[in-house]
């Protein structure tokens, strides 16, 4: 009968779930034999109704609930759970215990929150109100926790009908753990019939916590000490525990229940109450379960994830959520544990790269600081060589935590990085506000700088080698450029993207270095908002510090690295090493360098080594080009040309690393962005089978000047023309700049210019040296001078030592003509004698090599062509000819036979070589033994004269004895014949006379010198003394030099010359017409007489 009774109770309980329960249904508990305990036990309470009975069983200590028969402690859970069903209140509840207040209670049926509501409604009533006191007996039945356990009554109670299974709270559990008996008879009970997907989430959500729970009882006693302020069972307390998991006093099982407790977390969120409490709401709304059913588990980094993704796309999250979330990051990444990944993937890399750690973890069941396992593979991650690196799916595991620790944007999510960069914090950004990972900017800023500490550096460079594989993971950076890398670079919308792994460089495209390209696009269409201009910048400038920050060129270069870089452990030293080496490398590593070198000649912060040490140069000389913000080379062009200023010489850090990458460009013309802008088209047409940037440079600079030389249109426009004149200036500076050269001159420069250490001065000791260089050296040199001298733009030392000189006498002189306007102004007594001494080097350089002098081959192309080609055809190549061509255009300039642009430039070095011996190399070489003995004190005055005189007075009076120097002594006077401007002593001494008498008469062959030649004839007292003496001493050089100059012809040819060059070729012409009548007579003549003779000889 009984248990007839009890079904009843059952079914009147199953139709109240249904929303159906009447009075008559209602069924005492107490009358159930089972329950017959309950008489015992409750007497003191006067009523025996059901919720009385309940009240009395939620008294009971754990040994009088163990006492009550299951069946009943079934009929007092199925009571308790009945406060809850709107139905039973209505039907049951409020007829019998507040009939008078039912019409305002019933407002309370449909609220959302059933009880919260009841219990307003309660307050309002008075005191003594009979209704008051039974709403208030059932809202403490319910229990504190009647929220959380309405969830396991919603997804499990017609389970538990089924099954009987209903269980009070023996062990006086909290929460949602009072139900830890009725799962237990659940998991016993209903293995055969089936558990649905909702209420087997349920009971995973109270194992969930019934192991949080045991892990509390096993770490009583570490919680009391190392945790008292905060109360046991809740998240907090798990947090503290987890904290201080690695805390020396901390005992070994309680350390091991946390390890458990860790590693289940990583496998299912749920495990950690307070996030799957704090983030219910929004883990539904955002749908980061992702379609898993709810009996599933779900791992913690996908929550995670999910959370970060809406939080990083501009949704916020709730306070206490995003709380939990950033407690969870920081847990991650203090145990890996809570990686399931990591676990797993890592299983073998973890005691093979990281025993030490491992053993201690295995020993003690901890690490000893906590985070060290994960950093030592992290550093794994990165090791150079394949076989010191972590597998792949190893990385892949690695680079999850990253992303869920979201370590890149938070320096105390990282326990690691937290301890060794808080001294760096707390002197260098304890004014940065924390958060988007404006701390890690900071610190990366002061990497290099004296504040950073090793252990700091090397624990942030970790974390930033995956936020360089992932721009989303810099929060500053993703936040303004979200919307450009999605347009421009194929980026996804969603921070995360769990179907489309598209950040990692080896399954999809790179986003920074896209982003780079468009920072700096010349398409105006295709431009980055401001905010994200700066933003990648500043990221390009801190990734540079370190090859592990480019993954564009480490993953292609390991091998290089491994093989070339081993030892550079400088900032910056692995890129120059692989700079240094680049012929050397690898293809696809080489294609990279040499990308990546044309973007840092381009973008000087890309150079770690310049940013670093040449930071006060660039405010000082370069201050308008760093706030611009813009540099497309013009700040290494700016450095390059104030290198050489007094302060930069003092710099010997930054100097070198000028040089270092002046070094570097030459081996590409595409390394000097200004060059390759400019020139690029030219290249392709005029030099496509040069390889090396100094081969592309003097390929255009021969087109320049043979287009100079030739007076047509250049082919090459003004821009690249400067840019390559600037780049020979820069060779000219320094021979290491001119690698073909310095091969060439090695045993040279180290023979007779090894102390010659300053700019330019090298090279000004190899020319000086010219006789006595080897051949190729000699070679060379040439053609340095070749260019040097055809383009004064090119002349390091002219243009640095005149530089003061050109601003007072040749300021708007095209920079290819200043040696030209220089050697005008070079006699000024304002002059600079240094730079004196310069154009007159410059000056003996020309006249030793008609290719030396642009303006004579401009001016005499085509008499050498017809006078002197034998001579330019027998020359050697690369040598210079020592005059011989000039030698040759003298001897028609005294014949009159030269045009006359040829002989007014002819005129100019006549007039120059007489006033200054040294720039005429045959009279050197030829009168050497004669200069040294006869004219010595003559040689200090050699600019002015005095020492062709010398010699020409010698020769009057027969000191000279060498042929060869008579000669040329000879053919020095004979020129002033030709024109009286080459001999520049008479010309001034009769300069009087010249403006007086002869102002009329024309300029050259000679005329002005035959009208005071006639002067002195005729009227000889008219003429000044000094003017008269010196033109009668000439009169006598001349007859003396006719003389010697007159040598017995060779060959017919020289013959015709001669009549034709000489003075009296008219009296030559009449005696030969003579001599020609003569002959025609006289075989008029014979021919009759021979006629005649014939004649009578017939008869």
């Amino acid at each position: 009968m009984l248990l007839v009774l009890f079904s009843v109770f059952l079914m009147a309980t199953a139709s109240t779930a249904g929303g159906s329960l009447n009075a008559k249904d209602m069924h005492s508990i107490i009358d159930f034999a089972e329950c017959q305990n309950l008489k015992k036990l409750c007497t003191h309470h006067k009523s025996t109704d059901n919720l009385s009975m309940l009240e009395c069983a939620l008294t009971f200590s754990s040994s009088q609930l163990e006492e009550l028969p299951e069946s009943c402690q079934n009929a007092l859970w199925l009571q308790q759970r009945q406060l809850q069903l709107p139905a039973w209140l209505e039907s049951t509840f409020l007829p019998a215990y507040c009939p008078a207040e039912r019409s305002k209670l019933e407002s309370c049926l449909n609220a959302v929150h059933l009880w919260s509501c009841l219990e307003q409604q309660r307050l309002k009533l008075p005191q003594n109100n009979a209704c008051h006191k039974h709403l208030r007996r059932a809202y403490e039945s319910l229990g504190q926790d009647y929220s959380a356990v309405d969830e396991f009554y919603t997804a499990c109670g017609p389970l538990v009908e089924e099954n009987k299974c209903g269980r009070l709270n023996i062990d006086h559990l909290p929460s949602v753990l009072s139900q830890l008996g009725t799962v237990q008879c659940l998991q016993e009970s209903a293995t055969k019939t089936g558990i649905e997907p909702i209420c087997q989430a349920a009971i995973n959500s109270i194992e969930l916590q019934r192991g949080m729970l045991e892990l509390f009882r096993v770490c009583q006693e570490d919680f009391s000490s190392l945790c008292s302020q905060e109360k046991s069972g809740t998240a907090a307390g798990f947090k503290c525990l987890v904290r201080h998991k690695n805390h020396p006093s901390m005992s070994p099982q309680c350390s091991a229940q946390i390890t458990l407790r860790d590693q289940q977390m990583g496998r299912d969120y749920r495990v950690s109450h307070g996030l799957a409490k704090a983030c219910k709401d929004d883990i539904k709304l955002y749908h980061c379960r992702r379609g898993v059913s709810e009996d599933k588990h779900v791992r913690l980094a996908q929550i995670l994830l999910c959370l970060e993704s809406v939080s990083k796309n501009g949704t916020k999250l709730a306070p206490a959520c995003l709380t939990e979330l950033i407690d969870h990051r920081r847990m991650l990444m203090t145990d890996y544990q809570l990686s399931p990944e990591l676990l797993n993937d890592c299983a073998d890399d973890i005691p093979k790269f990281c025993p030490d750690e491992h053993k201690a973890q295995l020993v003690n069941g901890m690490t000893s600081t906590g985070g060290e396992i994960i950093h030592c593979l992290l550093e794994h991650v990165k090791a150079r060589r394949q076989q010191r690196r972590v597998t792949a799916q190893c990385q892949r595991g690695l680079e999850t935590l990253i992303k869920a620790s979201d370590a890149g944007e938070d320096w105390r999510v990282d326990p690691v990085l937290r301890r060794a960069c808080k001294p760096v914090v707390d002197v260098a950004c304890k004014s940065v506000q924390g958060g988007d990972a404006r701390v890690m900017g900071c610190l990366m800023e002061h990497i290099g700088t004296p504040v950073m500490l090793p252990d700091c550096e090397q624990a942030l460079l970790i974390i930033e080698y995956f936020v360089a594989r992932d721009f989303k993971l810099d929060p500053q950076l993703y936040k303004h450029c979200r919307e450009d890398a999605v347009k421009y670079c194929r980026a996804k919308r969603q921070w995360d993207d769990a179907q489309n792994i598209q950040m990692d460089p080896e399954r999809g495209p790179m986003i920074l270095p896209c982003l780079h390209r468009m920072a700096f696009s010349e398409d105006k269409h295709q431009t980055l908002g401001k905010d994200c201009f700066k933003e990648v910048k500043r990221v390009m400038r801190q990734r540079a510090i370190s090859m592990d920050l480019i993954p564009e060129v480490e993953d292609y270069c390991l091998n290089d690295l491994s093989a070339f870089c081993a030892d550079c452990t400088e900032k910056g030293s692995e890129m120059e090493c692989l700079q240094k080496n680049m012929d050397q490398l690898q293809p696809d590593c080489k294609t990279v360098v040499v990308k990546y070198t044309e973007e840092e000649a381009a973008h000087v912060e890309l150079n770690p080594v310049i940013m670093n040490v040449c930071g006060e140069a660039m405010q000082q000389h370069c201050s308008a080009i760093l706030n611009s913000g813009k540099d497309n080379g013009d700040m290494m062009d700016c450095l390059i040309a104030h290198k050489n200023d007094a302060d930069l010489r003092k710099d010997l850090r930054c100097r070198a690393a000028i040089e270092h990458f002046q070094i570097i460009s030459l081996k590409s013309f595409h390394f000097t962005t200004k060059f390759k802008d400019a020139c690029r088209p030219f290249v392709q047409r005029f030099c496509s089978s040069s390889a090396t940037k100094n081969e592309v440079v003097a390929c255009l600079s021969e087109v320049m000047r043979n287009d100079t030389i030739k007076a047509q249109r250049h082919q090459i426009p003004k821009e690249c023309r400067h840019q390559v004149k600037a780049q020979l200036y820069q060779q000219r500076e320094s021979i290491q700049l001119d690698p073909k050269l310095g091969n060439a001159c090695k045993r040279e420069l180290e023979q007779f210019c090894e102390e010659e250490k300053e700019p330019g001065q090298a090279l000004e000791c190899l020319i000086r040296k010219t006789h006595s260089l080897g051949k190729p050296c000699h070679h060379a040199i040439f053609m340095v001078k070749k260019s040097e001298l055809g383009d004064s733009g090119t002349d390091y030392t002219l243009l640095t030592t005149c530089k003061e000189m050109i601003y007072k006498f040749c300021p708007s002189t095209d920079s290819s003509k200043l040696l030209d306007c220089l050697k005008t102004y070079k006699d000024d007594t304002q002059f600079d004698q240094r730079c004196h001494l310069v154009v007159v080097n410059r000056m003996i350089e020309q006249n030793t090599d008609f290719r030396f002098n642009p303006s004579l081959q401009s001016a005499c192309g085509k008499n050498i062509d017809r006078f002197c080609s034998n001579i330019v055809a027998s020359a050697l190549p690369n040598e210079e000819l020592n005059g011989k061509v000039i030698r040759c255009l003298k001897d028609k300039f005294r014949q009159s036979a030269l045009d006359e642009p040829c002989a007014q430039e002819m005129t100019k070095i006549l007039q120059e070589q007489a006033l200054n011996y040294k720039l005429n190399p045959l009279l050197q070489v030829f009168c050497k033994l004669e200069i040294q003995e006869l004219c010595k004190a003559n040689v200090d005055s050699d600019e002015h004269g005095q020492l062709a005189e010398c010699l020409k007075t010698a020769f009057l009076q027969k000191q000279i004895i060498n042929r060869e120097c008579q000669m040329e002594v000879a053919t020095l006077i004979a020129e002033a014949k030709a024109d009286i401007h080459v001999d520049p002593i008479l010309e001034t001494a009769c300069t009087v006379d010249l403006l007086r008498y002869c102002s009329k008469v024309a300029v050259g062959n000679g005329r002005k010198l035959s009208c005071l030649k006639t002067l002195v004839k005729d009227t000889p007292n008219s003429l000044e003394a000094d003017c008269r003496e010196k033109l009668l001493r000439r009169i006598e050089m001349f007859r003396n030099a006719d003389d010697t100059l007159a040598l017995p012809p060779e060959d017919v040819q020289q013959l015709v010359q001669q009549v034709v060059a000489s003075p009296a070729r008219k009296f030559f012409l009449v005696i030969l017409m003579s001599a020609t009548g003569l002959v025609f007579l006289t075989g008029i003549f014979l021919g009759r007489a021979t006629k005649r003779a014939m004649g009578l000889k017939n008869k």
